[in-house]
């Protein structure tokens, strides 16, 4: 029988799990919402244990009894940084505070960035550091019995092989120039290295057989940027989800015109951004001007209405690229009378569209003209917005098969195996020449309504 490999993905709203074979075909897969998320009142919170009662409830659906026995390795990314304290035997002692979303250690990461020049402040918005020493102020008794302070899939991955886990790309979100993480950590491996093997709790929990190997994993969405198929240097991808990322591959880069530098995995560097801005923010459209109607009608409406009828900033929690502001607010501009549902859900992804068309100018700047940029998340199967993102962008968008689904974490524990699959692509989308030139004219005003408002 040939192997498969399972793939858990903890993401913003909810766990996901998926099965791919060895060609890279998606097998199975399933979701669960999660229901103790807590948000507002500048809390962004999870509850870890959550992650990992949802983890073993998808996994065993996404396996079922087909597929058991044939499991041969389990990749796990995951949200983040999302830092969460823990004993010696890996047990939670604290909620798990979600990046920048989450402003509760706002003084504190004031405080360890004051020496700093503006510009490097400025991107710490996601250190984990203050959140770290946010704890040793608040919740001092489990700071005492802290063992470790691992991310969101460290602690998964952790809590899958018994092993305590930190991936190289989520340890630069544990770094400041002069500042020791209060806790310790532990030493940072590729995010395709095995980090251990299935406990056979673990494995009974999720319906595999014991001792399968578990990759260490990373970040979901720069995982996602390599299964889409940004792998060698060159390479440029968008992920449109709950948040977006837009990176393109370079050798080596500094951080430059409000754009930071990640590894990833794959060759060489990204250099590009990561957003707060993304499905969360037509979400919120929906949910308060939808007036019952969901996604599906009003995206097909916006597909009618021109870009610039009207005009939106969507920075409800703050910004990172190119921004970097944790001030900054969404904001609605051009409204008359007839404005309705529709044109409301327009300008919020019009708004997403010009923030990835920022990037894409700043990226093209340092590194050249892109011609085509690989497109996965949940949000390449909203017709509207991939549209725009296509016309805002100006050039051919290639979109990843099974975009949405946790086939990222899965292809990354192929790769542990040194299997590779080449999966192709969906479709290629191409821009509209007239929409595409309305963007270019609405990017000068979209960044001046930024400015003024800032």
């Amino acid at each position: 029988m040939s192997p498969l490999a399972l793939g858990i993905d903890v993401g913003l709203s909810g766990v996901r799990a998926a099965v791919v074979n060895e060609e890279g075909a998606l097998v199975a897969t399933a979701r669960r919402a999660y229901r103790n998320a807590r948000f507002g009142g500048g809390i962004a919170e999870h509850d870890p244990g959550e992650w990992v009662e949802l983890a073993f409830q998808v996994a065993r659906e996404a396996v079922g009894s087909p597929y058991s026995a044939r499991v041969a390795v389990v990749g796990v990314g995951a949200l983040g940084p999302a830092p969460v304290l823990v004993d010696a035997a890996l047990r939670p002692l604290t909620r798990a505070p979600l990046f920048a979303l989450d402003r509760r250690a706002e003084d504190e990461r004031l405080r360890l960035v004051a020496g700093l020049a503006d510009e490097v402040a400025a991107a710490t918005l996601d250190c984990a550091l203050p959140k770290l020493a946010w704890w040793l102020k608040h919740e001092p008794e489990a700071a005492a019995e802290a063992a470790w302070a691992l991310d969101a899939t460290g602690f998964v991955v952790g809590s899958l092989t018994g092993v305590p886990v930190m991936d190289r790309i989520t340890a630069a979100d544990y770094r400041l120039p002069g500042v020791d993480s209060p806790f310790p950590l532990p030493e940072p491996v590729a995010p395709d290295a095995l980090a251990g093997r299935l406990t056979a709790g673990a494995a009974e929990s999720m319906g595999v057989s014991a001792d399968v190997p578990v990759v260490a994993g990373g970040y979901d969405s720069f995982v996602d940027i390599a299964a889409a198929g940004v792998r060698r240097l060159g390479d440029a991808g968008i992920l449109l989800g709950s948040t977006m990322i837009v990176g393109r591959a370079t050798e080596a880069a500094e951080p430059r015109d409000g754009l930071g530098v990640s590894e990833y995995p794959g060759e060489g560097v990204l250099l590009g951004g990561w957003t707060l801005s993304g499905g969360r923010v037509l979400d919120w459209a929906v949910s308060m001007f939808g007036d019952g109607r969901g996604h599906g009608e009003l995206a097909a409406a916006a597909e009618a209405i021109p870009p610039g009828r009207v005009m939106a900033l969507p920075y409800l929690n703050g910004e990172r690229t190119p921004v970097w502001d944790a001030e900054a607010r969404a904001a609605l501009v051009g409204l008359g009378a007839d404005s309705g549902p529709a044109e409301i859900y327009s300008a919020m992804i019009d708004s997403l569209a010009l923030v990835v068309r920022d990037h894409t100018d700043r990226i093209d700047s340092a590194l050249g003209p892109c011609p085509v940029w690989r497109v996965t998340g949940g949000g390449a199967r909203n017709r509207a917005w991939l549209g725009a993102t296509a016309d805002a962008v100006g050039a051919p968008l290639e979109v990843a098969p099974d975009a949405g689904e946790a086939v990222g974490p899965a292809l990354l524990g192929l790769r542990a195996l040194g299997v590779d699959p080449a999966r192709g692509l969906v479709e290629r989308v191409e821009p509209d020449p007239e929409r595409a030139a309305l963007f270019t004219s609405l990017l000068p005003v979209f960044r001046e309504l930024r400015r003024t408002l800032a």
